[in-house]
């Protein structure tokens, strides 16, 4: 009854944020692949643990990466304003990207140690960085992850030379 609450709930929680939405916004790329291919790709970075606990499920790092994004799809320029920290997940469980809905409340499980600069791109885990002279500079990116009695496990980012 409680997952058929959620998901009515999530329905015109969806419809709301896709009206919102403009048919010509661009998302950030979801993979190293895609933003290699878009010329959007700026740096790679490994963790130092592949293996994460979120609430009560258990995720792989996949690949992790920063990347700027296109102006619009009508307007293929791309956005240097700003850049991203993207980080690609699966459970290991399901075998499906991103968070399952029962750890998907980000902000109990995931600690960005920043204010208000992280959240979720589709399936990937995103802090966004306005100062772009740190995209140079930025070697290593600490996340923590939370497993449901609340035990942090700081995952650091490196950036691959």
């Amino acid at each position: 009854m409680i997952q058929l609450m959620k998901k009515l709930f999530l329905i015109p929680l969806f419809l709301t944020l896709f009206s919102c939405i403009g048919s010509d916004t661009e998302f950030l790329p979801g993979t190293i692949s895609e933003a290699n291919s878009k010329k959007l790709l700026i740096k790679e970075y490994r963790p130092t643990y592949n293996k994460v606990t979120i609430n009560q499920g258990e995720y792989e790092i996949v690949e992790a990466f920063t990347t700027f994004k296109l102006n619009s799809k009508n307007d293929q320029t791309i956005n240097k304003s700003f850049f991203a920290f993207s980080i690609r997940i699966k459970n290991l469980k399901t075998g499906e990207e991103g968070l399952s809905l029962e750890d998907s409340d980000h902000s109990e499980f995931l600690d960005f140690h920043c204010d208000f600069c992280g959240g979720i791109n589709n399936d990937n885990f995103v802090l966004y960085y306005d100062d772009i002279s740190k995209r140079e500079s930025l070697d290593s990116i600490k996340i923590g992850f939370k497993d449901r009695n609340r035990n942090e496990k700081v995952v650091y980012f490196i950036q691959k030379k």
